[in-house]
């Protein structure tokens, strides 16, 4: 009877190291996920331009392995895509230090998301975010030029600090986006046009206004992602939400929904992975 006992007790322990070692796993083994984007649009000059896009760090910290596997993929740009930091426990050291290796791979450009533009350390990281290199690209229109042809860069603030009290989890900022779309929309002066925007919940505001290319993040994958389903809950698309990773097209519009790569009020991952994305520019 003890012996079986022993037996149950150093199986419930196995399990529960097995248990632990996965979670950890979860959270902190980054998967890369590669796109082919193909558009006529795209000037010859520009294909095979590769991106990698990151979002949603929330100040982790990956201890180098992060900056060794984009090194790896050799982009020809970096999108970040909101996120950097965490405004209920803000390290502004930890984002510094990765753009810090970032920036000498290839330009970076950055749009807020909610967690910095309701961070009163916001300036304070918008600034060193300068100092760095790094192109913030909130409400700004870039044109990236290449042997002679140019293709266009936008990107959108996050609209939660409009918001009071937090309130930004349940309003509808389509308005918002719309207006400031419009806005970079007219300073265009490109034919194909990429937008950086941390909302993908505002999917059908981008397609209407024929938007080529999207990048965003926010909704963390689903947090948690149920076989079959997806994921489980987002921030503005509550439970079971649409958008929450991958490739989605309408109207000639096409987005790219990051996992990302932190957490934030929810701890833990699972079944979903931190995930660094890389688009590949194609003519055809």
């Amino acid at each position: 009877m003890k012996s079986k006992r022993i037996k149950i007790l150093i199986a419930v322990l196995l399990f529960l190291v097995g248990l632990v070692v996965f979670l950890v796993w979860e959270n902190n083994a980054v998967v890369v996920t590669y796109y082919d984007y193909v558009n006529p649009k795209i000037p010859v000059e520009f294909d095979g331009f590769k991106i990698v896009q990151l979002s949603d760090l929330h100040n982790k910290d990956f201890h180098g392995s992060l900056e060794k596997r984009i090194s790896e993929i050799a982009p020809d740009l970096i999108a970040v895509t909101g996120d950097l930091i965490d405004r209920r426990n803000t390290r502004i050291e930890v984002a510094a230090n990765l753009l810090r290796h970032l920036v000498k791979m290839a330009p970076v450009y950055y749009v807020s998301g909610n967690h910095e533009q309701l961070s009163e350390k916001f300036d304070k990281l918008q600034q060193e975010l300068k100092d760095l290199g790094v192109h913030i690209l909130d409400q700004s229109y870039v044109e990236l030029r290449k042997g002679g042809a140019g293709i266009g860069l936008m990107g959108i603030a996050d609209p939660a600090a409009r918001h009071v009290g937090g309130s930004y989890l349940w309003s509808d900022d389509s308005e918002y986006i719309r207006d400031s779309l419009q806005r970079l929309l007219q300073e265009a002066e490109t034919e194909f046009n990429i937008l950086l925007s941390h909302r993908p919940e505002q999917f059908r505001v981008y397609s209407s206004m024929e938007v080529d290319l999207v990048f965003c993040g926010h909704a963390h994958g689903g947090q948690v992602r149920i076989p079959f389903l997806g994921g489980l809950v987002a921030p503005n698309q509550g439970l079971f939400p649409k958008y929450t990773e991958g490739i989605h097209e309408a109207e000639g519009t096409t987005m790219v929904v990051s996992r990302g790569l932190g957490n934030s009020i929810i701890p833990q991952r699972l079944f979903n992975r931190p995930e660094v994305v890389v688009v590949t520019l194609s003519r055809e």
